[in-house]
């Protein structure tokens, strides 16, 4: 009986994450060293475009994602509050604007491999929500 109860509160407990904490979860967890700056040499400019536009489509998609599941809502009440978890929340949003001024970095170094590996980095998030 008591396997009931524990498998029954488990799964309330599942269904009321917001839909933002597997993204939240997943960027806060993410490992991510940038690189050392060099320069492109086979790279031309379209290309780096191409990454940087990616990465910066990806950068806002998780970020309205994320605003819209957990901080649309958010009374400032709740800010102070420690049990919403919106510390994490923020954390999250944070890497996401590093991530997005790296990038911005990148492409006026034309490096081809830092915009690489913040692609790498987000794919795996960004096609979780897809």
């Amino acid at each position: 009986m008591l396997k009931k109860y524990i498998l029954l509160f488990t799964f309330v407990i599942a269904g009321c994450a917001n839909p933002g904490d597997e993204t939240v979860e997943a960027l806060n967890t993410l490992e991510f060293q940038p690189g050392v700056m060099s320069t492109a040499t086979n790279s031309n400019s379209e290309e780096l475009k191409s990454l940087h536009t990616a990465n910066k489509k990806a950068i806002s998609s998780l970020t309205k994602e994320i605003k819209s599941a957990r901080v649309d809502n958010l009374r400032s009440v709740d800010v102070f509050d420690n049990r919403h978890g919106i510390d994490n929340v923020f954390q999250a949003l944070t890497k996401l604007e590093q991530f997005d001024e790296l990038n911005n970095i990148y492409l006026k170094d034309q490096n081809k491999e830092g915009l690489v590996q913040i692609n790498k980095a987000l794919k795996p998030i960004t096609e979780k929500n897809v």
